[in-house]
């Protein structure tokens, strides 16, 4: 059986381009929204832009 390793990431207090970037580098191949709410806080980085 294939072994399947599990992340999380916080954004909290995080600029749009530092979190990106972490998630980039990291060599993520999916992502996944587990947010109660997926249209709340991340929305955020759309009103900062990337900083």
């Amino acid at each position: 059986m294939r072994q399947m390793k599990i992340f999380t990431i916080g954004f909290t207090k995080t600029s749009a381009r530092s979190f990106f970037t972490k998630l980039s580098a990291s060599g993520a191949k999916r992502l996944v929204d587990v947010r109660l709410n997926n249209v709340s806080q991340l929305a955020g980085f759309a009103k900062d832009g990337l900083k």
